[in-house]
């Protein structure tokens, strides 16, 4: 088990949202180093990793779970999990989607939470795209957010998660696949699902 570095146990992250210094390009040693050294107790190579990704983790956690509220929580399970963790990890090299996948499983144990939570008090936890939505955004644009939004609200969980992840967090496909823990066959075919209840909700045609 590698041992989190003080800044990470005695404090919350520092800034998940966005305000940690990136590692400079002359110090970015590639992914599987980074493990390797990690493995070893470099306490340089692990937070190089955390800096590394924590906006990725950061901003998909933001955008899966719609809100603000839990980010940091997600953040900081993720990263201490993974350092727990991280002789498991078979490919060093696919440190990037491990991470991504850890993120999404916590975000996936808030939203089991949540339905629970809906249950018990009739509250509604989720903030949608429209609220966060850029201050320049057209009123057209909105709108066309509220229909979105009204169309992931009808998807199974295993639709909307991999259509956040490419359509608004920016994954590239085979990290979409690795955060869902499918195949990239499998997670092509999710999207095109997704896309097609979307496009309805746009009243938009789907090419064949």
């Amino acid at each position: 088990m590698v041992v989190a570095p003080l800044f990470m146990v005695s404090v919350a992250f520092p800034d998940a949202a966005g305000e940690v210094v990136p590692l400079h390009p002359a110090d970015r040693p590639p992914d599987d180093d980074l493990v390797h050294r990690a493995r070893g107790g470099d306490a340089w190579a692990i937070e190089a990793i955390y800096r590394r990704y924590v906006r990725l983790v950061a901003s998909t956690a933001q955008r899966l779970l719609r809100s603000s509220d839990e980010v940091d929580d997600v953040v900081q399970e993720t990263f201490l999990i993974a350092f727990e963790q991280l002789e498991r990890l078979a490919d060093p090299a696919a440190l990037r989607g491990w991470l991504a996948q850890i993120a999404v499983s916590r975000v996936h144990r808030r939203f089991r939470w949540r339905k629970w939570t809906r249950l018990w008090s009739g509250a509604e936890l989720e903030a949608s795209l429209h609220d966060q939505a850029s201050g320049e955004a057209s009123p057209e644009q909105r709108a066309e957010l509220a229909l979105i939004d009204r169309a992931l609200g009808r998807m199974a969980l295993k639709l909307r998660t991999p259509w956040v992840l490419r359509h608004v967090v920016g994954y590239r496909l085979e990290d979409v696949a690795t955060a869902c823990g499918c195949s990239l066959a499998t997670v092509k075919r999710r999207l095109a699902e997704a896309e097609a209840i979307v496009a309805d909700h746009l009243g938009e045609e789907v090419a064949p």
